[in-house]
């Protein structure tokens, strides 16, 4: 596969190359032209962080496979493999299911804020990256239901202002968490799609890797007899 997603860094570890060429393959999947470049756009731009990042800042959520350097992407790959199976269940056209494997490709790009400049996960990072993706070029209808489904894709712990900083929160504040969690409850195919395969594949007792087989480490020395 001739390499087509370049990133600005060109100073990535192996581990993050490897990253690179597995989004590329997904991104492939893609049949319409303009929501492939569209993806294609946006990851050249992501912060080079997203390589390498986990999937779990604290490693106490997720999934075995999806912890350590290139979590998060195994994540994503993982949950493309969800997508492709519910949009197969519910009939999507090959319009929607492009634009449900855009959008989670794109779900946590900005997982830690547009530049990533702490380890700790923002919980606004849906919204964050929906208005990030304005920039990139896609007709409208495609562009808003890419946008929407990376916005809503923590529904129903969707926010827009972070409820967990210590500090007290305005009644504006408030009401805007209250708006952003209320649209989100009413998804369309697309939303439905990527919250549902964010959701599953990233359950603790769920583990798997589409293609390869999963190494389960142990910690204590008597874990490893049993």
């Amino acid at each position: 596969m001739a390499e087509k997603l370049k990133i600005k860094n060109s100073e990535l570890s192996e581990a993050a190359v490897e990253s690179l060429r597995l989004v590329q393959k997904e991104v492939e999947k893609i049949v319409s032209e303009d929501i492939k470049e569209f993806t294609y756009q946006a990851l050249a731009e992501v912060d080079e962080n997203y390589w390498k990042a986990p999937a779990s800042s604290s490693g106490k959520f997720h999934p075995p496979e999806d912890n350590g350097e290139g979590g998060l992407v195994r994540h994503v790959i993982k949950g493309v493999a969800v997508i492709e199976q519910y949009a197969r269940r519910a009939r999507f056209t090959e319009r929607e299911l492009d634009e449900a494997i855009s959008a989670f490709l794109l779900h946590d790009t900005c997982k830690n804020g547009v530049v990533w400049t702490t380890p700790k996960t923002d919980y606004t990072h849906g919204l964050i990256a929906a208005e990030w993706l304005e920039k990139f070029d896609l007709e409208p209808a495609a562009k808003v239901a890419i946008q929407n489904a990376v916005r809503f894709h923590m529904a129903p712990w969707c926010y827009a202002i972070s409820p967990f900083e210590d500090r007290l929160y305005s009644k504006e504040e408030m009401n805007r968490n209250l708006e952003e969690m209320s649209r989100a409850m009413f998804p369309t195919r697309i939303e439905e799609a990527v919250r549902e395969a964010d959701y599953w594949s990233s359950r603790s007792s769920m583990s798997f890797f589409p293609g390869s087989p999963v190494e389960i480490r142990h910690d204590l020395p008597e874990e490893i007899k049993k």
